[in-house]
């Protein structure tokens, strides 16, 4: 799973290093010991049945490892008919239910295997993996406890408490504990790409590159170590890499559509959604069952424009995957894009389930009730903007009675701190007030249950200090040009390579603003910051920069309330407008963030903005020459 970008978007299915999962572990009826001991045994007349039921068990070992869980199902459910009293065999049925999904079945088949024999490492971690999914933690970790009390050299049962760790987001536990596993694993190629997926972006980039070589060079000739060796390298903005990777994987396993589905993936990231379609549909008729295959088909289909499409691929992934948050998420974004707020608020909450994305543990989570007399700390999360976007609700709980405080971001606590209501605004590098509860700031639109009809839209919510606004006044006294403020550039995120691809197809190089350029009777001022800033005009647009002189969003917004108008790519200062009730014109990419919605050019969360679409993937031109036309009739008005 993906972070896409400072605002949190769609999702990949290729992630980029594997989950820490046990595989299946699969016991020989043979091995099992006699169902009582101390005696001495004369022969078994129904021993005939007990072959039959080895034979079964390795037909239905073969079935598991190919992929045939239905067959496997058969073969062990026949198996234990045959040889009731081995405690294996129900231990391989539960191993072969849990791959089909069959849940219920999975743990009466382990619970009899733990009845025939309670000290049953395997069988307890099955049981562990069990619960894990069905998200019972608390269990999970106590029947993974029991297989390593048992065996504490038992690979698969840290496996687990792997699972455990990285749902708990305890990521400074979690290499030590995957790094244990491969100790007493070595061989284990799943153990070795638990690991690169458990070290994830906090290592040193080589280290996880080279675990999934290694699981490589232990089974070259299964496809799951190029996976994610590739997925990787797609986290680390090697493509070509990855793409090298893809054809190899192609050569391999020619008929399985993994090559197919990772370049989908790679299209996708460059904004070739076309291409993406295309090959995330050839992926699919090679994996027709495949969540995987849907996900990044949905997830193409969703930047092409294809919403109806989109909705059903993630829903279909669901069916066949119903633990997915992937596709949870992804459908989120889709349900928001439509306007289906009741729906993608609630799938929305997905986010904390991936992407090692830990909820605020500052105090426990909101769970309802009434808010008067108790005390919130509302957290900040994904990008400036989003928190401009959504601090809005902060003096609608204070309303209700509830004591409100804010941690956001260091560079908006000045500006946020004029919220009516407001207890107290801090940075994340401050201690924490002591609270009732704690409530990330984009869980509120859930919590309030906000609707497109009940979208909290009374603008400006935020205001620009009188102090601060004074200073841009002298500057600006007496100009009597339409004063137009340009944002032509997010943040570049280059130490987020995901969310750098999102940001390229976002912005656009000053020079693309050339049209705009002599337009009579305005004069644009610059409000970039960053990298971009310095890029030179082009000729003819007289641009002022005094952006020098602004420290923070206080100052950009004293800026901003002087302005006319602010024109602006998708980012925090086209929020910082809408949320100061300024006219804004919002220059929108052609997969455009879902709270814009479809085919809008309005929005309900800013009544002062104006959205400027592409209509073709990359293609600023017909846009900038709409922006002028719409500029140089306002100029004239």
């Amino acid at each position: 799973m993906v972070n896409v970008g400072a605002s949190r978007g769609f999702r990949s299915a290729e992630s980029g290093g594997c989950r820490p999962t046990h595989k299946f572990s699969l016991q020989q009826p043979c091995t099992d010991p006699p169902p009582s001991s101390g005696h001495s045994f004369m022969p078994d007349p129904t021993a005939g049945f007990t072959d039959q039921a080895v034979v079964l068990t390795h037909r239905g070992a073969a079935a598991l490892a190919d992929g045939q869980e239905t067959l496997a199902v058969s073969c062990f459910t026949t198996a234990a008919i045959l040889a009731p009293h081995r405690a294996s065999i129900w231990h391989n049925l539960g191993e072969a239910r849990r791959a089909l999904g069959q849940a219920a079945g999975a743990a009466r088949a382990y619970h009899h295997a733990l009845r025939l024999r309670p000290a049953y490492p395997r069988a307890w971690a099955g049981l562990a993996s069990l619960l894990h999914k069905s998200r019972r933690f608390k269990a999970a970790a106590r029947a993974s406890m029991r297989a390593l009390a048992l065996d504490p050299g038992f690979a698969e049962g840290w496996s687990v408490v792997g699972s455990i760790l990285l749902e708990r987001r305890a990521m400074e536990r979690l290499p030590i504990i995957l790094h244990r596993v491969v100790r007493l694993a070595p061989d284990s190629p799943p153990a070795w790409l638990a690991l690169a997926g458990g070290l994830g972006d906090t290592a040193e980039p080589t280290l996880p590159l080279a675990c999934a070589l290694r699981a490589v060079a232990l089974s070259p000739d299964r496809p799951a170590g190029y996976v994610n060796h590739a997925g990787l390298l797609i986290r680390q903005g090697r493509l070509d890499a990855a793409k090298a990777m893809h054809d190899r994987l192609r050569r391999l396993a020619p008929l399985e559509g993994y090559a197919e589905a990772g370049d989908s993936l790679l299209a996708t990231l460059r904004g070739d959604f076309a291409a993406a379609v295309s090959l995330a549909r050839r992926s699919l008729v090679l994996q027709p069952a495949s969540p995987t295959a849907l996900i990044n088909l949905s997830l193409a289909e969703h930047g092409r424009g294809q919403a109806e499409r989109a909705r059903r691929g993630n829903e279909r992934a669901m069916v066949l995957h119903p633990e997915s948050d992937v596709a949870r998420f992804n459908l989120s974004m889709v349900l928001l894009a439509d306007g289906d707020f009741a729906n993608g608020w609630r799938l929305y909450e997905s986010r904390w389930r991936m992407d090692r994305v830990a909820y605020p543990a500052y105090a426990p989570s909101w769970q309802g009730g009434d808010p008067a007399g108790r005390s919130f700390l509302l957290v900040a999360e994904q990008g400036q903007g989003d928190t401009l976007h959504f601090v809005r609700y902060a003096p609608m709980l204070a309303a209700l009675g509830a004591q409100v405080h804010l941690m956001v971001q260091p560079s908006l606590v000045r500006l946020l701190s004029g919220l009516p209501g407001i207890a107290s605004v801090r940075a994340p590098t401050e201690p924490p007030p002591k609270c009732d509860t704690c409530i990330p700031l984009l869980s509120l639109p859930l919590v309030f249950g906000t609707t497109l009809a009940t979208i909290p839209a009374a603008v400006p919510y935020l205001r620009a200090s009188e102090q601060d606004r004074t200073t841009w006044k002298r500057k600006l006294d007496g100009e009597r040009r339409l004063k137009v403020g340009l944002v032509w550039a997010g943040s570049a995120h280059n130490d987020q390579f995901l969310a750098h691809m999102v940001d390229r197809r976002r912005s656009l190089p000053l020079a693309a603003l050339a049209p705009l350029a002599g337009v009579p009777g305005v004069r644009f001022y610059s409000l970039q910051k960053g990298p971009s800033a310095t890029e030179a005009p082009p000729s003819g647009l007289d641009l002022v920069d005094w952006m020098d002189a602004v420290g923070d969003f206080a100052d950009t917004a004293a800026l901003v309330a002087e302005l006319d108008l602010v024109i602006s790519v998708d980012t925090s200062v086209c929020h910082l407008a809408g949320a100061l009730g300024r006219p804004v014109w919002m220059l929108s990419r052609y997969d455009s963030c879902w709270r814009w919605l479809r085919n809008r050019s309005d929005s309900p969360w800013y009544p002062t903005m104006r959205l400027f679409r592409q209509d073709r993937p990359g293609d600023w031109t017909p846009v900038i020459l709409r922006v002028r036309a719409a500029l140089e009739r306002w100029a004239v008005q």
